[in-house]
Parts: structure tokens; sequence; C-alpha cells
């Protein structure tokens, strides 16, 4: 061989392989001053590769303002503050359907995992509420269970709480009696984050 000479190649050529990008849901968001593609992904359920994959986006540190972002279909709507949560201020969204915990401030996720609420015969209540005390680690029992020391407790009504688990891994499933179960991790990261008074939003 030599330099500049053309050499053929046998065989059939193929074009080359792309990855497969999520389906959209048919909702869009347009990308505003301070977001990030992160910050979208949690506002909406959904992990910041399908968002960037659905939208073709190599760089996920380069979005722009004005862009329209297509949503992946496993996505829901972000829900409104609670009426008891203050402008700009902190309060937590449960979403029993999803299974899912997200942090806000203001109306700006900043933090989301999946949870484990109540099964069918002890279900997590529903509606607006506030933790009203904290604990870093708590004794609870029941009919047929005892669980010492559970880590980084918040009870926001009643006996209900949530707090970290070790005796299960079993997130984005109903597992407890009625309590918000979190990963020991997230649960330590919310005690941290979140007051007594912090507003808690539990629905479907």
């Amino acid at each position: 061989v030599y330099a500049g000479q053309r050499l053929v190649l046998p065989g059939r050529a193929t074009a080359p392989a792309t990855s497969a990008q999520p389906a959209s849901s048919g909702q869009t968001y347009t990308v505003q001053r301070g977001d990030t593609l992160s910050s979208i992904a949690l506002r909406y359920g959904v992990s910041m590769w399908a968002l960037a994959q659905a939208n073709g986006i190599r760089n996920p540190s380069f979005i722009c303002v004005g862009q329209v972002l297509h949503i992946p279909s496993s996505a829901s709507p972000a829900p409104s503050p609670p009426p008891s949560a203050p402008t700009g201020g902190r309060w937590i969204d449960v979403d029993l359907s999803a299974q899912r915990l997200i942090a806000y401030e203001g109306n700006t996720p900043v933090r989301s995992t999946l949870v484990s609420t109540g099964l069918p015969g002890t279900p997590t209540p529903t509606g607006q509420y506030r933790i009203y005390v904290k604990y870093i680690s708590d004794d609870m029992s029941g009919p047929g269970y005892y669980l010492p020391d559970v880590p980084y407790t918040m009870y926001f009504y009643r006996g209900y709480s949530l707090h970290g688990t070790y005796w299960h891994s079993n997130f984005g499933h109903p597992m407890s009696h009625g309590c918000v179960n979190l990963p020991t991790s997230e649960a330590q990261w919310l005690y941290n984050w979140a007051s007594v008074g912090t507003p808690v939003n539990i629905h479907y």
C-alpha cells in the first residue's frame, strides 16, 4: 500500500447503530433562566439521561433559555406548592401513585427519591400536613411488628412519619404500615434539610 491509495473494503456496509430514544409523552417544557437539565428532570420525575435522550442532547450541561424540551412518557407534571407552603419556602411532596418523594424550595425541586408508602390494608393518609417532631432514631411497634432505632424519623400526622428504612430495599412499591419509608441515606438528607413545621403534601 502507499500513501493516498484507496482501499475497497469487502462486505456489506451497515448503517451505524443508533440508541433508542424514550417515547415522548406529548408534554413539553420551555427552558427558563436558572434551569438545569437535572432540575427539569427532577420536576417531572424522570432521569436526566432519559430527558437528554428524548431531546438528542449530547452534553447535559448545555441547554438554552427558550429551548423547548420534549418530556419522556414516564413523566408527570410537577405539583403546585400546597397553600401551607411559604412563598419560596421548603416543602415535601409525596406522590403515592408514583411512590416518589420530592423536596422543593418554592417551585424548584432539590431532591427526589423513590419511597415505599402504605400497603392497601394500612394506607398512608392523604392531605396536607406539617412535620411536628423529629427524632434521630425512634422505636416503632404495632400489630405483628417491632422496629427498634428507626433512623431519621419525622412525624407529620399522629403516628405517621417519614423515616429511614433498614429492613427492606424494595423502594418504589408500597411496603409500610402507613409511614413513608425512605432509603436511609435519603432520610438523613431530608432530616437535615427539613425543619419542624415543614409542609408535607401527600396525594395520588
